[in-house]
């Protein structure tokens, strides 16, 4: 049964979201990358935090360049996460980000490719994470509890899983974040698609991760680790560029069709839809 006393999410187009895309990063996750992020990680962070924006992955990288052009803009999208691979000599990129403090396509508050398929980062929105991102730290099952009676853990916060926005301020105090079937389905009753969007965003992350284990355990890649941050930021820069899904591609690790199925599938949330099935009904 619907939850009808959780309000529904409705976007008031304010365009505060877009307009500072720099350095919005939880102070935990800045932590992390500021101790990890810098050579000590196979993926190599290739700007400073407080220069940071909001990541495209490389096949939205791809469509935004495109999308560019036809609005007559320069989004100076730049490599932001790379791998470099000391068996090829080559930076396999992961991930990309705009090289501005607020959106470049952002005109009098509004988005000039609102109705295209925007990035994800773009289309969580008002959400950061979603609830089952790292979710056997975050929650724990009760002694003789249903999989209903599934409580959070002293870490989670439902206030975490949101950024900064007017137009959830009397949704929030309505969510049940001691009952998580029961907040599944109120977020995914409130905010539908945005919901959706953050699960697949947190699972594609966790595919890359999976991915890059799953690379170097077959030795595809060697990635250079542990070296002097200034060092192989030059190496990274003097070296020849790739994305990781064309990378994929040209191993035959992945066919094109594959890659292009892939897409589709983290486009359209099918593990999204796959995930809450089981938390609604």
């Amino acid at each position: 049964m619907p939850n009808t006393n959780i309000p529904k999410f409705k976007c008031q187009q304010c365009g505060k979201c877009c307009s500072r895309i720099r350095g919005r990063l939880a102070e935990e996750e800045k932590k992390f990358i500021e101790e990890f992020a810098y050579g000590k990680l196979p993926l190599v962070q290739l700007l400073p935090v407080e220069k940071m924006s909001f990541p495209l992955f490389d096949f939205e990288a791809k469509r935004f360049r495109k999308w560019q052009k036809e609005v007559n803009i320069d989004a100076k999208i730049t490599p932001s996460r790379v791998l470099f691979d000391l068996n090829t000599n080559k930076s396999i990129v992961f991930t990309y980000y705009m090289d501005y403090d607020s959106c470049p396509f952002l005109k009098d508050n509004k988005c000039l490719i609102y109705n295209k398929k925007r990035a994800f980062v773009c289309r969580v929105f008002p959400f950061n994470k979603g609830p089952f991102l790292k979710t056997e730290e975050e929650f724990k099952k009760l002694p003789n509890e249903s999989e209903e009676g599934l409580e959070k853990s002293e870490t989670f916060l439902k206030e975490d899983m949101f950024g900064k926005c007017p137009a959830i301020t009397e949704i929030i105090p309505k969510l049940d974040d001691k009952n998580r079937k029961k907040i599944v389905s109120q977020l995914n009753e409130s905010f539908g698609d945005s919901f959706l969007n953050i699960i697949e965003y947190d699972y594609l992350t966790e595919w890359i991760n999976k991915l890059i284990t799953k690379l170097i355990k077959e030795k595809r890649v060697r990635p250079a680790m542990n070296y002097p941050y200034k060092f192989l930021i030059k190496r990274i820069a003097n070296s020849e560029k790739i994305d990781i899904t064309d990378f994929l591609i040209k191993e035959k690790i992945k066919t094109k069709e594959e890659i292009e199925n892939l897409i589709k599938e983290f486009d359209n949330n099918i593990d999204a839809k796959e995930k809450i099935k089981e938390f609604l009904g």
